[in-house]
């Protein structure tokens, strides 16, 4: 009988060790398994703040940027020493590299332009664009010489319709052209007017406005345009790789033109010897700055950056 406690004791007893294991091993596991899952949670949390982190860091960047980039010369026309009036300045620009497009609306851009040495500021004279402009409405619209010019010319590549014009003035002519179709119907003056023979005589009512005269070789016979302008504006249009035509963006490869032409409230001036900037501020990324010093203007138009 003796023995027989002794063994169910240590029966008894080594049960309780077991069992002891066994709840050891229960709470092993669930501090094992609630380790695995904090560190999954924590990894997952780690990567998504990660990606954010990332991601924020890219639209900075982005952001800080310049979405604009000049993409070639910087020209001034004046006609100095005949005159003391600057007539217009243009340049091409292009969205940056890494951008994908860059909206030019004049609702969503601003262009400013500035002759600090003369005391000139213009804060926003961006007004018109043909990036907008279809190129039917353009059709057997302006004549010249016996003939229909084609303002708008239209390329094909890879299947894609690249859109632009090819000259300035061409563009001048189209701009001329929309916006006197559209001053029609508001009965509004329109800030510019181009005749296409030169005047014998200006009317009263064109008196007042900065004026210059450009030629086109038109079909071999040089064709004078007198331009008169009443204001300081800027505007835009296609040179090159711009499929988007009817909408104000500029996407990547694209080349847009930019014109400010001045206006009698320019006054008399002629930019040479200081520095002029203009500043392009788009709905995206930081200002482009264009800084160029005008050194002597010659003639009717001058390489000045």
């Amino acid at each position: 009988m003796g023995l027989q406690k002794i063994v169910k004791k240590y029966n008894k007893k080594m049960k309780r060790k077991g069992l002891a294991g066994l709840d050891t091993a229960i709470i092993l596991i669930a501090f094992i398994i609630t380790a695995s899952v904090l560190a999954y949670v924590a990894i997952n949390m780690g990567l998504f703040v990660t990606q954010k982190a990332k991601s924020t860091i890219n639209k900075g960047e982005e952001t800080a940027s310049t979405a604009l980039t000049l993409s070639g010369s910087v020209l001034y026309a004046v006609n100095y020493p005949s005159n003391t009036r600057s007539y217009w300045i243009y340049f091409t620009v292009s969205p940056s590299s890494g951008v994908s497009s860059v909206e030019l609306s004049p609702t969503t851009t601003a262009i400013s332009f500035t002759a600090s040495t003369e005391g000139i500021a213009y804060s926003n004279i961006y007004k018109y664009t043909l990036l907008t402009v279809d190129p039917s409405s353009l059709g057997n619209a302006v004549y010249a010489n016996g003939q229909y010019l084609n303002l708008i010319n239209q390329q094909t590549s890879a299947g894609q319709t690249y859109v632009y014009y090819p000259n300035p003035y061409y563009a001048l002519l189209a701009l001329n052209y929309t916006l006197y179709n559209y001053y029609l119907k508001t009965k509004t003056p329109s800030p510019i007017f181009i005749n296409s023979s030169t005047l014998s005589s200006i009317p009263q009512w064109l008196k007042n406005d900065n004026s210059f005269t450009f030629t086109l070789n038109i079909s071999g016979q040089l064709v004078t345009y007198d331009v008169f302008v009443n204001q300081t504006f800027a505007f835009t249009y296609p040179v090159a790789g711009d499929p988007l035509i009817g909408s104000a963006i500029a996407p990547a490869g694209s080349v847009i033109g930019v014109m400010i032409l001045f206006g009698p409230d320019l006054g008399s001036h002629v930019f040479q010897y200081q520095t002029v900037t203009i500043q392009i501020t788009p709905n995206v990324g930081s200002p482009l700055t264009i800084s160029e010093y005008v050194y002597q203007p010659e003639g009717s138009v001058s390489v000045i950056g």
